[in-house]
């Protein structure tokens, strides 16, 4: 059996012990910035994702039921056309998000990437809820109405105060860090 290591050498230099190494932070404070960001912007886009699905099928059951139950085909064909455009704006979103995102680059790791954006979800809705904004996954798309409308300069300037660090925990940003750098598009 070998003795213990002392947590100082004896030679009297002012060596630190292991314990005052300190936090091991990856990238750059930009870079972790981006990060997060990121991964808050993938949450958001998700909620507005789903939040699109839900809006088609609403329409789509008040088609079905003018049609079946009010007999009124007109209405129906009209609020089926309404499901229909907002599929394919639910279908651009998530083309744009794949797009910009780099979805494709990321391969076989994009599994675990969808897994952190879905984990940190929580987290962000609760930070919109704590600045004032639509915070609700079916409430989210008039957060990008918004920022299209009138009250823009106060959305943004709420967006302004959103904290990264209560949303998106270090070791997530962490993790992201690894995964993009496996992924060879970080460095």
């Amino acid at each position: 059996m070998h003795p213990a290591l002392p947590d100082r050498p004896d030679d009297g230099h002012a060596y630190s012990s292991a314990d005052d190494v300190g936090e091991f932070v990856q990238g750059t404070p930009f870079s972790r910035w981006a990060l997060a960001r990121y991964l808050v912007g993938r949450a958001v886009a998700s909620s507005v994702s789903d939040a699109l699905l839900v809006v088609t099928l609403v329409w789509a059951g008040l088609a079905t039921a003018a049609q079946w139950g009010l007999g009124v085909t007109w209405l129906a064909v009209i609020l089926g056309l309404f499901a229909l455009s907002t599929l394919t704006v639910r279908w651009a979103v998530n083309a744009l998000l794949r797009r910009f995102t780099g979805a494709r680059e990321f391969g076989a790791m994009e599994r675990r990437l969808r897994s952190l954006v879905s984990d940190t979800h929580g987290d962000v809705l609760r930070e919109l809820r704590r600045l004032g904004l639509p915070s609700h996954t079916i409430t989210l798309p008039l957060l990008a109405f918004r920022l299209l409308g009138k009250r823009r300069t106060d959305t943004v300037t709420r967006l302004r105060r959103f904290d990264t660090e209560r949303a998106v925990p270090a070791t997530r940003v962490d993790e992201l860090h690894m995964l993009l750098r496996n992924a060879g598009v970080a460095r």
